[in-house]
């Protein structure tokens, strides 16, 4: 009763959770309440769910409103706001009330009895109930269902999307007007609005070929594979720098992936091509192995996060989570932990690799020069660090002597430091960070407490002292030699001795120093130490002035030799970031419980097993690479085009036929329309693995012709609208909304490729409280200026994301993005109304505008410019009343219609 209450009558309890329920807890909940529960509370069984945690039972069947579940998600608990950071949108609490309302279903567990676990040490057995799910069955050409209205459908695609409304009582809203559809082309295929002629040739086009030629004029385009590549990017993570907290650390070369990608969709590389050229494109033609090169930026450029490159492989191309089995079996999916390891192995059985893209003899050339280099610097290097060590010693065998020219800084006599060190014979920047030290409470240790009593003490005195101090000093230094030579030559396993905490303070003073470069901040240097420091460039060359004699000539002589080669090397030639097969592949065990230091059973390099017929055979060329590519880009594989079909049809409508585009697992949505997405898999396939014929079949179709028209009784059936009896309104993405205001105001600058551009104000020169410019570096808003060119072509930033693009749900490039999150905040809006760049382009539009026509015609044609249409009598009156006693208003009346919602949205 309670589910025929509060379910549309297409669903039934099962589906309805499977489909709604269970991803969103799994993608929202269960990083914290499943196995180290946060609160006590766990969310992955209705058991623990009605037990509840620390603040009571999460949810009260039947009754959402009482549920603390609903109100942590409502956000309106006192106290409980969940989940932590983006709220869940209102469809998602929605479902969920709807969930609790109609009493909390959840499907028994399957029997787990059913297969041996791998972590028992027995072998992992598929059920044939496992192979059985729907993503595991073998891809088979469906024939188009037959309709109760003939005359509505075009294609095999219109017919399964027609049976299934039909079969809920329902029908398709009127086909979109002409100029909508070809707007809507233009931004899906190119991500740019048409221009009034392009709209004007289409409207008067009236044969029935008329819009099969828009959709071919657009797949010719060279812009094609600048927007389809971008939604690759996101799922190949893509970005300009590598991950550093520390400081701005860009590639060299990173765009000529992002180029690569653009470059081979244009081309309509097949797509079993592409995806092996990204996973062993070395290794695909051995007598040619740069032709397919470029495409391994997809590892080549990864942030380098544990698991990273079995995960973006796994769940980009198979729609599978194999990362989730790292510490025991999956849960949900039939992905033992051995499978985990042995994909594992294959890529650790692989190095980072710079792909060189010039002649051999000019590689060698500045290899051979370059590493002569090295050399130089590695020797000096060694030779300073040893010298840094020895002044250490010498310093401190005066440290009685600095200590008395301290005292006549700070005592009475005032002297300056340059002062005191000359009568002293002793160096002013050791005097300096003595100075410093001295004045610096509290320390570390306590042996210097007494200073300011000491600055009072008689001459013959304070000199005693200092020499007794003198001795502490040499003392504590011998003392952490030795404890070092004893914990070098300690057996393994054997906890290291320490220093007790008074002396390790006090011998930090002197000789601390970290050659880290993982720290955010300058820890502070040993007063005695002149060594390599990475947050103190250039410390180690400090040493220098200290030497004398042969040790100087020495290194003067080394530096000027480093000199005269490095003015001599030539730039660095051109390289991919790629990987490449390391010397000796081997195979890893498994870690139980993801411990490397609990190892289990070998995982031989080999493919999944769920995916395999019968035990997947060991992997024997290299490290696999190759072998896993072929498997992958297999046409027997039941998954590769079918995640790829559903991620084309995802990007036309809004919405996948699987709503979970990279995971086909148990925890993922269930397809809406599990027959057609099998057809645009086999039709993916039969035409050669060609993405730019399923999209031209997609776009043809009745179902991508829709209108966004609403329709009650559709709505009251499918309030989402996950049958596609509509085409959704869609707001451009932060790409496609900056590139389309760069054009209709004829700014966009559309050459091809090249090197990234800072598309934000630059404000790295601002330097924070510390001193540290890049830290405190906030990029502003777009610019307008050289940074004209598409926002594809924008420096992408782990380390310092573009504030703009993520103001619009530009995606973070350190995960795998499968879709775009959409939206909609105060801040949107205030950047329309404040942004000096929309200022500018609203200048530059009008501009286009022929000014000696009357206002009227100038409205008529940004109309057109703008939304490929007219404007209507009341839109025109408005228009004309605005503009009639003022001719400066123009910059804001084009300012208002590049912020509005027919601008901003695809209908």
């Amino acid at each position: 009763m309670l589910w025929a209450q509060g379910l549309p009558a297409s669903e039934n309890p099962s589906d309805f959770f499977e489909e709604r329920i269970r991803p969103l807890l799994a993608q929202s909940c269960f990083t914290c309440h499943t196995d180290s529960p946060q609160s006590g509370l766990r969310l992955d069984s209705r058991e623990s769910i009605l037990k509840g945690g620390q603040s009571g039972p999460a949810i009260l069947a039947g009754d959402p409103e009482a549920s603390l579940l609903i109100q942590a998600v409502r956000r309106t608990h006192p106290r409980l706001k969940m989940p932590p950071g983006n709220p869940l949108t209102p469809d998602q609490v929605r479902h969920l009330e709807t969930w609790v309302r109609t009493g909390a279903f959840w499907p028994k567990a399957p029997d787990q009895a059913a297969k041996a676990k791998t972590e028992n040490g027995h072998p992992y057995h598929i059920t044939p109930e496992q192979r059985s799910f729907w993503s595991f069955r073998p891809i088979r050409m469906p024939a188009p269902p037959e309709t109760a209205n003939g005359q509505w459908p075009r294609s095999g695609i219109d017919r399964f999307i027609l049976a299934k409304l039909e079969s809920k009582g329902m029908r398709p809203v009127k086909p979109a007007g002409r100029r909508v559809l070809i707007r809507r082309a233009s931004l899906d295929l190119v991500g740019l609005p048409p221009t009034p002629e392009e709209v004007e040739s289409f409207v008067r086009d009236r044969s029935p070929l008329a819009f099969a030629k828009v959709v071919d004029r657009l797949l010719a385009s060279p812009h094609y594979g600048e927007r389809w590549g971008r939604y690759w990017l996101d799922l190949a993570r893509y970005a300009d720098d590598r991950l550093n907290d520390t400081r701005d650390d860009p590639y060299p070369n990173a765009y000529r992936y992002r180029d690569w990608v653009v470059g081979v969709l244009n081309e309509d590389l097949p797509y079993d091509v592409f995806a092996k050229a990204q996973i062993a494109g070395d290794l695909l033609h051995p007598e040619e192995p740069g032709r397919f090169a470029g495409g391994l930026g997809l590892y080549g450029l990864s942030p380098r996060l544990p698991d990273d490159r079995v995960d973006v492989t796994t769940r980009t191309f198979l729609g599978l989570t194999v990362a989730c089995a790292k510490c025991h079996d999956h849960k949900y999916d039939p992905i033992p932990t051995r499978d985990f390891y042995s994909l594992q192995g294959v890529f650790q059985s692989t190095e980072s690799h710079e792909f060189p893209l010039a002649p051999e003899a000019v590689v060698s050339e500045y290899q051979e020069q370059a590493k002569r280099i090295g050399n130089l610097e590695t020797d000096l290097k060694e030779f300073l660090k040893r010298e840094t060590l020895q002044l250490g010693d010498i310093l401190a065998s005066q440290t009685a002597r600095y200590l008395g020219a301290a005292r006549q800084v700070l005592g009475d006599s005032q002297l300056p430091v340059a002062d005191a060190a000359r009568q002293a014979g002793l160096d002013a920047e050791t005097l300096q960070r003595w100075i410093k030290h001295l004045e610096t409470w509290p320390k570390e240790h306590p042996y210097l407490n007494d200073w300011p009593e000491r600055l009072q003490a008689s001459g013959e005195d304070f000199r005693k002292w200092a020499e007794t101090f003198q001795v502490r000093v040499i003392s504590v230094a011998r003392e952490r030699k030795e404890l070092d030579r004893r914990n070098r030559s300690a057996p393994k396993g054997k906890p290291p001795e320490v220093m007790e905490a008074d002396k390790a303070g006090f011998w930090n003073a002197f000789y601390f120093a970290t050659p880290r470069p993982d720290l955010p901040y300058r820890p502070p240097l040993g007063i005695y130490y002149y060594g390599e420091v990475n947050q103190y460039p250039g410390t180690e060359m400090k040493v220098v002035p200290f030497l004398k004699g042969e040790r100087r000539e020495y290194v003067d002589g080394v530096l000027e030799e480093i000199r005269t080669l490095k003015e001599s090397l030539p730039a660095k030639y051109a390289f991919l970031h790629a990987i490449r097969d390391s010397k000796k592949p081997t195979d890893l065990k498994v870690h139980i419980g993801g411990s490397k230091d609990k190892l289990g059973e070998p995982a031989p390099r080999r493919f999944l097993q769920i995916l395999s017929e019968g035990e997947p055979p060991p992997f024997q060329k290299g490290s696999g690479r190759l072998e896993l590519a072929e498997a992958i880009a297999d046409p027997g594989n039941p998954l590769t085009a079918r995640v790829m079909a559903n991620r084309i049809w995802l990007h036309h409508f809004g919405r996948g036929i699987v709503g979970t585009a990279s995971n086909f697992g148990r925890l993922g949505d269930r397809p809406t329309h599990p027959l057609l997405l099998d057809y645009l898999a086999s039709r993916l396939i039969s035409s050669g693995w060609s993405l730019k014929s399923l999209h031209r079949e997609i776009m043809l179709s009745a179902s991508y012709a829709l209108s966004s028209a609403p329709s009650g009784r559709n709505a009251g059936l499918d309030p989402d609208n996950r049958l596609y009896w509509r085409a959704d309104r869609r707001r451009l993405d932060a790409e496609a909304l900056r590139d389309s205001l760069l054009f209709v105001s004829g700014k966009l600058d559309r050459a091809l490729g090249g090197p990234p551009l800072w598309l934000t104000e630059n404000l790295a020169w601002r330097k924070g409280p510390d001193g540290e410019p890049d830290k405190y570096s906030q990029p502003a808003e777009w610019i307008l200026s050289d940074s004209n060119r598409r926002t594809l072509y924008g420096f992408v930033s782990r380390r310092r994301p573009d504030k703009t693009m993520t103001l619009f749900d530009f995606p973070n490039p350190t995960a795998i993005s499968e879709t775009r999150f959409e939206t909609s905040t105060p801040l949107q809006r205030l950047f329309f109304l404040n942004s000096a760049f929309l200022t500018r382009l609203s200048k530059a539009l009008v501009d286009r505008l022929d000014s000696g026509a009357a206002d009227p015609a100038r409205i008529r044609r940004i109309y057109r410019i703008l939304f490929a249409r007219n404007p209507n009598r009341e839109e025109l009156r408005l228009g004309v009343t605005f503009l009639r006693d003022n001719e400066k208003s123009w910059p804001q009346y084009a300012r208002v219609l590049l912020s509005s919602n027919e601008f901003l949205y695809v209908k």
